[in-house]
């Protein structure tokens, strides 16, 4: 895992187009890879800035940390767009006849950053897709789990991979939980204790919202799980293992809002306050966006390989 950063940029050096098609081919496969890649992983940054943004630019003391955090998101945005641009360039630059399908790609990038500012909106709309993200993640374990291991016999077992990336995948859920049921509350009702603080939604009936979380949190742990043996016994490779455990990571962050949701309505609604989200959520996307771009690296680079 070592010469990620080399391998990971290899296709933006401008090299001259090879003689050989084969090796031609090899090299526009690695640049049109390298190029998805980090444009998908581009709009996917986008996309937290804009659910960090209302709360990054919230009064309080919380304004400058926030905001600090949402230009982190922002920067590590521009450089996965600018890497996957640079590839896009090279890719025509070799073969001319491929800038029908670079168009296509770069339009459809286009109206996943325009889209970008209604990400809290795309969030509610699209809030049960986020929740079945932890079933996809077991059903892939599941079918890496049915495959025969014979085929990759003399691969090694992705253990570091597995290890690390599984360990981030869960701290995220862990401090996802943390966030919605102490941070969120404690942003909300500023000097209340959590305890009468939650009497008073137990009271009122509006305490349902808690086990939201708590069910989010117990479907990931499960298809993380499913999904790092999967990783596991097929032997997959260690930058794959790690990546895909970091993608997981970066969907279970991209629900935190709508896990939320119904607590912050149940306080609002309580209390007679406004909604919100925690302070900590522009670092929590912050989070996120840092395991897209290490997720997406670690993912080239086992493709690559």
């Amino acid at each position: 895992m070592s010469s990620l950063p080399a391998r990971a940029i290899a296709p933006l050096r401008p090299l001259p187009a090879p003689a050989d098609p084969v090796a031609l081919e090899r090299l526009q496969a690695d640049r049109r890879r390298s190029a998805l890649g980090w444009l998908a992983g581009g709009v996917a940054a986008a996309h937290l800035a804009g659910l960090a943004l209302p709360w990054a630019s919230a009064s309080g003391a919380r304004v400058l940390p926030g905001g600090i955090a949402l230009a982190l998101i922002v920067l590590v945005g521009l450089g996965m767009l600018l890497a996957g641009c640079a590839q896009l360039v090279l890719l025509v630059r070799a073969q001319p006849r491929r800038l029908g399908s670079a168009l296509g790609v770069g339009a459809l990038v286009a109206l996943g950053l325009l889209l970008a500012p209604a990400a809290g909106l795309l969030a509610i709309v699209f809030g049960l897709a986020h929740l079945l993200a932890p079933v996809a993640a077991a059903a892939l374990g599941i079918v890496l789990l049915s495959f025969d291991p014979s085929m990759r016999a003399g691969m090694p077992r992705p253990r570091l991979g597995t290890a690390l990336g599984a360990t981030a995948a869960l701290l995220a859920i862990a401090v996802g939980v943390l966030d919605a049921l102490v941070l969120l509350p404690m942003t909300l009702m500023p000097g209340m204790p959590l305890s009468e603080l939650y009497a008073g939604l137990a009271a009122a009936n509006e305490d349902g919202g808690v086990w939201v979380p708590l069910a989010w949190a117990g479907l990931w742990v499960v298809g993380i799980a499913l999904l790092a043996l999967g990783l596991l016994r097929n032997r997959r490779d260690q930058r794959e293992a790690a990546g895909m455990l970091l993608a997981a990571a970066f969907f279970a962050l991209l629900a935190v809002p709508m896990t939320q949701f119904s607590i912050g309505m149940g306080v609002a609604d309580t209390f007679m306050t406004g909604g919100g989200l925690s302070a900590a959520f522009p670092a929590l996307m912050l989070a996120a966006a840092l395991a897209v771009v290490l997720g997406t690296g670690l993912l080239i680079g086992a493709a690559r390989r």
